[in-house]
């Protein structure tokens, strides 16, 4: 009889256990912290405005790649982030359910890794190959435009380098 009600206890507070967790369901303004706690470190917001940031004067650009959605809960998919000043770097994050990564493409060696994560998301999401590759000539050409050289604003290879493809094999 004991072992019938240990049983029956162990069965109610574990269905207890799994009804008692909420799953908090993220927003523009929920992952806004941890998007400025990432700047902060990656040094892109500057010492003089994390006051500004934490304040709400100030706030980051956050939105949805395919149709720029920025507004309520924030649906499954890739979204770009960045300050709002110009020569300011650009990043992506991918909200998977209601978990988010964040892409850092800040280096060579980031935007490896930032591309496999892409494409291990759209492989479970099972994304046409054209949706696949938007999202990985985003990430590539931010880098490249963007990221490597942010005060300049383009990419540097395309004045100094190989810039059209006809010699090419």
């Amino acid at each position: 009889m004991k072992k019938y009600i240990k049983i029956y206890l162990f069965i109610l507070l574990s269905s207890m256990n799994v009804n008692c967790q909420s799953t908090k369901k993220l927003t523009f303004q929920s992952i806004e912290k941890d998007l400025i706690i990432f700047l902060i470190k990656n040094k892109d917001i500057m010492e003089n405005e994390i006051k500004d940031y934490y304040n709400g004067k100030k706030h980051l650009n956050i939105f949805g790649i395919q149709n720029n959605y920025y507004k309520g809960d924030l649906k499954e998919g890739i979204y770009s982030f960045s300050q709002t000043r110009t020569h300011s770097r650009v990043y992506f994050l991918i909200i998977e359910k209601d978990t988010m990564q964040i892409l850092d493409i800040s280096s060579r060696e980031n935007l490896d890794i930032s591309i496999k994560n892409t494409l291990d998301f759209c492989e479970r999401n099972k994304y046409c190959e054209e949706i696949t590759v938007d999202y990985i000539s985003r990430l590539t050409r931010t880098f490249y435009k963007k990221n490597k050289n942010p005060q300049a604003g383009m990419d540097v290879n395309c004045e100094r380098g190989i810039k059209t493809t006809k010699d090419l094999p």
